[in-house]
């Protein structure tokens, strides 16, 4: 039987070996007369950081919440938004266009067919192509093309603000020159086949993409729960994000037409067009309509 010395040295013994593991060499000096080799400890291994992933979407699409607060929250990833570096000034075209395959996520990136200013439309080149996207990790966030149209007539044509660039206000001006000069129903009418081919090159990007998830932003309003739970397949949230992004995603309570957030209900296009207009503008995106599972 083990007496009082032996449960003693044991007890002496193990908290030597504890002082061994934190680094404390000055007992083992003091037993051995000599400083033991340091053991050898495996480094962990390098951990890498996350995927670089890409948001596409479109104007009129609470792009301006992701691009302000929600894309700048991504737990691990490093926010790059080149689409407002450009239309700040800060970028100027000298050198290309970086992706970094891991650590940042870029965008929005608001797809378009038809982007006009010279460097909107190299950055359009260069990011919206089947090319590009195929082997990356992408979120696509659409709308009803019917309630961007009302929108977009709105902010193009009276609330948006305008670009410090030369060129790219010079390309504003004349687009809300054209827009003051017609009614909310000649406009969409008018745009209807942009904002169709718009979706068509959307469309295409997100079949050619192999890890992506298609978002809609009426779930954003109306299945809040639905819409964190696929965007959180790509991306990591905080709690506390999650719910910001819930209160800053609520439809304001009185439409405002000279706000840049005029409104944000889901199907305002009913109560602003007229009836003719929308049967119309129905017919004229239903390709589209159908193949995002939109009520014709």
């Amino acid at each position: 039987m083990r007496g009082p010395l032996s449960h003693f040295l044991l007890a002496h013994s193990i908290r030597t070996l504890v002082h061994l593991l934190k680094g404390n060499w000055r007992v083992l000096v003091g037993l051995l007369g000599r400083a033991p080799k340091p053991p050898k400890i495996d480094c962990p291994p390098f951990i890498q950081k996350p995927e670089s992933v890409y948001f596409y979407t479109f104007h009129k699409c609470a792009s301006t919440l992701f691009s302000s607060y929600a894309l700048k929250q991504i737990e691990g990833l490093k926010h790059v938004n080149y689409a407002n570096q450009i239309y700040s000034g800060k970028w100027t075209g000298e050198t290309d266009f970086v992706f970094n395959p891991r650590g940042n996520i870029y965008g929005p990136i608001r797809v378009n067919s038809n982007p006009g200013p010279p460097l909107l439309k190299a950055f359009c080149q260069a990011t919206c192509t089947p090319e590009f996207v195929r082997d990356k990790v992408a979120i696509f966030l659409i709308r009803d093309p019917r309630d961007i149209l009302v929108s977009s007539y709105f902010s193009f044509g009276f609330s948006h603000g305008l670009s410090p660039v030369d060129g790219i206000r010079g390309h504003q001006e004349e687009l809300r020159g054209q827009i003051q000069a017609v009614s909310l129903d000649e406009y969409v009418l008018a745009a209807a086949h942009e904002t169709s081919e718009n979706f068509r090159l959307l469309g295409e990007l997100h079949g050619a993409c192999e890890r992506s998830v298609l978002l809609k932003y009426e779930d954003l309003i109306h299945n809040f729960d639905h819409f964190i739970a696929e965007f959180s397949k790509q991306v990591s949230l905080a709690p506390a994000v999650v719910q910001e992004i819930y209160q800053r995603s609520r439809p304001v309570k009185k439409e405002d037409n000279s706000s840049h957030r005029r409104s944000g209900q889901v199907g305002g296009f009913r109560g602003k067009l007229k009836e003719e207009t929308v049967q119309a503008l129905s017919r004229e995106l239903a390709p589209i309509l159908e193949r995002f599972q939109y009520e014709v």
